[in-house]
């Protein structure tokens, strides 16, 4: 068989896993436009209405989910790309006394257990009187092990020869990072934006945790108590699942080129 014949066979079998994995969200859409008579039955395109989404949008808080976790996502992920960001330039660029040592904390600290960290965290949220609050929601995930990790192997596969030109011709420490080493960190940054966003966005586990109170719900947790208040309504439950999908696929369209980058080169250098 011939590279061609390799080749479209190749694409036929990833094109059949492609619409495997996309029949559950496209189950979830249909579902999520039936009308409450025409559930669990097949139905044509004119039966299909939008009358679910207005009906979660205003006989819930929706709208303050939707904000809560847009404020809370963008918080963390943009905190992540300062902080792991330079941290990760200070591990790979910069030469002082513990710098490998930081670095041995930083992957002992990724072989914690997310589970073990809640009640010190917790505790300490307590103290500060962070209950019910974006600092408490936001603060204690600005900073990633793992993505200071990734982004820290990224930028030790960036030539060396690039900085000592740049400090040839009079950039500081800091004009390099951001003119010279962010500039071809775009494939770390996505794939960085993308895991931050993820994870944040898909966060159940703090947030009903942290919040017991409904004005600062995010979507995850509001949409738990939609599915408990609307159990016997599936297109209802299912309409919360796309709004909550919907803005994942977006950000994974859009950064999707520079994931396979960032991960490729990630671990070229130690």
């Amino acid at each position: 068989m011939n590279n061609l014949g390799k080749t479209s066979i190749r694409y036929a079998l990833l094109s059949l896993c492609s619409i495997f994995f996309i029949l559950p969200f496209g189950y979830a859409i249909y579902t999520s436009l039936l009308g409450k008579s025409d559930i669990g039955h097949w139905v044509g395109v004119a039966r299909l209405t939008l009358e679910n989404y207005k009906d979660v949008f205003v006989n819930s808080d929706m709208t303050v989910w939707y904000v809560n976790s847009i404020v809370v996502t963008l918080g963390i992920l943009l905190g992540n790309l300062a902080i792991n960001t330079m941290a990760a330039y200070s591990l790979s660029r910069l030469n002082y006394p513990g710098r490998g040592l930081i670095f041995f904390i930083i992957i002992g600290m990724m072989m914690i257990p997310y589970q073990v960290t809640i009640i010190p965290i917790y505790s300490m949220i307590v103290k500060l009187g962070w209950l019910n609050s974006y600092q408490g929601l936001i603060i204690p995930f600005m900073f990633q092990g793992f993505l200071v990790f990734l982004m820290r192997q990224f930028m030790m596969s960036i030539p060396k020869e690039l900085e000592e030109a740049a400090e040839v011709d009079g950039l500081t420490k800091i004009g390099i990072f951001f003119r010279i080493i962010l500039p071809l960190s775009k494939g770390a940054i996505g794939t960085q934006i993308i895991f931050s966003f993820t994870g944040t966005w898909n966060s159940f586990v703090w947030p009903v945790t942290l919040v017991n109170d409904s004005r600062w719900y995010v979507l995850t947790v509001g949409l738990n108590t939609l599915k408990n208040r609307y159990f016997e309504w599936p297109n209802l439950t299912m309409t919360g699942v796309v709004l909550l999908t919907l803005p994942i696929i977006v950000v994974f369209l859009i950064f999707q080129r520079h994931l396979v980058q960032g991960i490729a080169t990630t671990g070229l250098k130690g």
